[in-house]
């Protein structure tokens, strides 16, 4: 009795093993012989004949996919070694400040100038001095912005006096043994700002009519116009002789 209770316990299970196993050779045989595996396989055996034009469409997303997965790798990798790289040249020279501390240092050179003038000369007027930083702010990069995107003159004009105002607002307010320091960093600043602000500005050149190069030269023609000849009175008396 307990033998036949195992066979019957084991019969069931191999029986939907191998009912597994028939539908999986059934579908196996489905998919290979004219259905969806056959087709691919057939995809990619025309895929080398057939280029990049003519291959299957999954055979091309697949390809894309990859190959921008390898980009994005790539380019994760070169710029976590470009970091790694600059950050070890950075420890290396610890006597060199940080970019973010060089930015702070030369804002503060530019700006702190310009604060301690517009103080110094604002207390007989109403404007305050964060009021009048505040215009000067806004007009510089109204200027800047301006003369780069519309190329008004005006802009432009508006631009150039501003920058030679600044400068002379910083040699005013820096320190004597600071001055040409801060005056030469304000001038360097103005001029990279100006490469912005005074965008498509070119001196205008003279060419000859035509593009020929040559001067043309106008003779004039002057044409009299006589009056009829008058027939005499003996011709008229005597007309047959």
């Amino acid at each position: 009795m307990p033998t036949q209770e195992i066979e019957l316990h084991k019969n069931p299970a191999s029986g939907a093993r191998k009912s597994r196993r028939a539908a999986l050779r059934q579908w196996w045989s489905a998919a290979w012989s004219g259905g969806a595996l056959h087709r691919r396989w057939e995809d990619l055996r025309a895929a080398p004949a057939a280029g990049w034009h003519g291959m299957a469409d999954w055979i091309k997303t697949v390809l894309a996919v990859t190959a921008a997965a390898v980009v994005v790798l790539l380019v994760s990798r070169a710029g976590t070694a470009a970091f790694t790289v600059a950050r070890q040249l950075l420890d290396a020279v610890p006597a060199v400040d940080g970019p973010g501390h060089v930015v702070t240092a030369v804002r503060a050179t530019l700006t702190e100038p310009v604060h301690a003038y517009l103080a110094a000369h604002s207390e007989a007027t109403p404007l305050t001095e964060p009021v009048a930083y505040a215009l000067w702010q806004a007009t510089g990069l109204t200027a800047l912005a301006g003369g780069f995107l519309t190329r008004n003159n005006a802009l432009r004009l508006t631009w150039v006096v501003w920058g030679a105002l600044t400068v002379a607002a910083i040699w005013s307010a820096t320190p004597d043994s600071s001055r040409p320091v801060a005056a030469g960093a304000a001038v360097l600043a103005w001029c990279l700002a100006s490469t912005l602000a005074l965008r498509g500005l070119h001196r205008g050149r003279t060419s000859a009519p035509h593009g020929t190069g040559t001067l043309t030269v106008y003779q004039p023609h002057i044409t009299v116009h006589l009056p009829p000849a008058t027939v005499s009175s003996e011709a008229r008396s005597h007309p047959n002789t």
